[in-house]
């Protein structure tokens, strides 16, 4: 199809959509000193369900200025045919028409704007940075390259597969509309579509047309406030355009972190991906606090301290590997909590787990106790402030039978599968392993039952661990229990002669966004997250400075922000403490 047909078509999907006036600036735009803050985002949807300001923003093709009296009109492109005109002018325009890349064999549009409603004469923004016109042409090398990522990449965490999932898997034209802007305009959007008299960031309208003919919809930026923002994080203005723009397109596919926890935590994670895959050292919208009210941050911060909490796993992180905290790690944590950090552990751990292994260097009821917050057992019982129970989670009971039917198996010879229900666990059968598990890892010790109906009407399980006497025993057996729990529970890992079977759509992430929203704290700027295992890996996507051990996974280093020279075995926590925390 060609792009003058692909633009009539466009223009034929929004033609009962309202109209928004506007005109092409010139270079620059109002740069003040915003006070309007970036945590309010929202997708706009118009009542028929589709996007209201993506037809008035008319895609490049040249929109002029008519005066009639005071009355400012579209002119040409999409407005002509959209309104019912000859559309025979259209070709007058083609020069203007954004030019399509490719993408494989699927035809892209990346139409970036700029808007001056008023007709004034803009001026620079971030004096002496760049001119408007430099970061159009900025943006629109930035969507193209967003454009390319969402067609090639297929996402690897659920929110990267959930955005992708939006688009049909045959797709021959795709198109997105930015719109640069002052913060008068994007105020004027919000109040006309939202009935909030105040600027935003970022607004997405979209065009929910999802067929082989994919039209995303419109991303309108303010870059008066992007500007502000930008100093405030610390960063440039394009980069922080790159933030809004990627969260933007993940609200044109249907993500929307304002919709419960669990999607701002599907959102920060397909944000984290694109950033990170596109090789943007930034960090996304949804971490950044747009989940969290920007003035309801810890009251605990100290002036004196980078950050005012510190959330660590325990196992290859804080504990060495003789399971307990050494002498180094011990006085880092000390003198965090004198400067008035809060530390809350987040583990696979049981509770009482956590506890006595803090208790190792006299710590239990200081980091770690039933009057503090914490995360435990991969995210599946959460306590904030005063040991109140904020999250739980149970194991459906088909999985708890299927799994222990699954140790008669032979391959699972000298496996042992223990069940934890809370402060307690229990077996169907002793192991010498399930001995270490007590004595070396600190978990409660596990009690012989008779059958998994005395399991489950005892107690309500939370997850199953599956340790073998070795690495080798446990990867030789995960394909296997991956396979026959698909689609039923989580299976991770965070020590390597161990497999953990949870509920579904659960993880130690999750947990630590739900501890840290009952507590009022912004995981972007009060929070230093330490971790090492894979199921750490989540939990340092989604804090604004996650730090990964020497001896994490791959994937846990991956994901972090940053690396350590520093293993576990040589105080890598403390090192974090005193580079990060302090």
């Amino acid at each position: 199809m060609a792009l003058r047909t692909l633009a009539r078509a466009v223009a034929h999907l929004r033609s009962r959509r309202p109209r928004v006036l506007r005109s092409v600036a010139t270079p620059g735009i109002v740069a003040r000193a915003s006070s309007v803050r970036s945590s309010d985002f929202h997708t706009v949807r118009s009542s028929s369900g589709t996007s209201s300001i993506a037809s008035s923003l008319a895609r490049r093709a040249r929109v002029g200025r008519r005066e009639r009296g005071d009355e400012k009109t579209l002119c040409r492109g999409f407005a002509s045919a959209r309104d019912g005109e000859d559309d025979d002018g259209f070709a007058d325009d083609a020069e203007d028409v954004a030019e399509s890349f490719y993408v494989g064999s699927v035809e892209c549009v990346a139409d970036v704007m700029i808007i001056d409603e008023d007709g004034n004469e803009p001026r620079e923004v971030m004096e002496n940075e760049l001119d408007l016109n430099e970061l159009r042409v900025q943006v629109e090398e930035d969507a193209r390259a967003v454009m390319t990522k969402l067609l090639t990449s297929r996402g690897d965490s659920a929110g990267g597969k959930a955005a992708r999932g939006a688009l049909p898997r045959s797709v021959s034209h795709m198109e997105l509309s930015v719109a640069l802007c002052s913060d008068e305009y994007i105020r004027s959007l919000n109040a006309g579509y939202r009935q909030k008299d105040s600027a935003t960031d970022v607004l997405s309208f979209p065009a929910e047309s999802f067929g082989p003919m994919a039209v995303l919809g419109d991303v309108v930026v303010s870059v008066d406030t992007a500007a502000t923002q930008a100093r405030e994080v610390g960063h440039s203005l394009r980069d922080e355009c790159r933030v809004l723009l990627v969260h933007g397109l993940l609200h044109l596919l249907g993500l929307d972190h304002e919709l419960g926890e669990d999607e701002a935590v599907a959102m920060a994670e397909a944000e984290r991906e694109m950033l990170s895959e596109l090789g943007w050292k930034v960090t996304g919208l949804t971490t950044r606090g747009s989940e969290v009210d920007e003035t309801s941050t810890s009251s605990s911060r100290s002036s004196s301290t980078q950050r005012s909490v510190l959330v660590t796993d325990l196992d290859g992180t804080l504990l060495n590997e003789e399971s307990v905290i050494s002498p180094g790690v011990a006085d880092a944590l000390r003198r965090a909590i004198a400067a008035g950090v809060e530390v809350i552990i987040a583990t696979g751990k049981a509770r009482p787990a956590a506890i006595r292994a803090a208790s190792t260097q006299g710590l239990d009821g200081i980091i770690v106790g039933k009057n503090t917050p914490g995360v435990f057992l991969q995210g599946l019982e959460v306590y904030g402030r005063g040991g109140e129970l904020v999250y739980e989670a149970k194991m459906p009971e088909d999985v708890v039978r299927d799994a222990f039917m699954m140790m008669d198996d032979v391959v699972h010879d000298g496996l042992a599968l223990t069940a934890f229900c809370g402060d307690t666990c229990a077996t169907l059968e002793d192991n010498v392993l399930l001995d270490v598990l007590h004595h070396t890892f600190h978990e409660p010790k596990s009690d012989v039952v008779a059958s998994v109906d005395d399991i489950l009407s005892a107690r309500s399980v939370r997850k199953l661990l599956l340790m073998g006497p070795s690495k080798e025993s446990i990867n030789a057996v995960r394909p296997i229990w991956e396979a026959a729990f698909k689609g039923r529970a989580e299976i991770t890992q965070a020590v390597a002669d161990m497999l953990e079977i949870i509920p579904m759509g659960n993880n130690k992430a999750k947990g630590v966004m739900k501890v840290l929203k009952s507590m009022n704290i912004n995981p972007a700027t009060d929070v230093v997250a330490c971790g090492d295992g894979e199921n750490d890996a989540e939990m340092l996507k989604i804090i604004g400075c996650g730090v990964a051990m020497a001896n994490g996974s791959e994937k846990t280093k991956k994901d972090a922000a940053h690396v350590l020279e520093e293993s576990n075995e040589q105080d890598g926590v403390a090192v974090a403490i005193d580079r990060f925390v302090l």
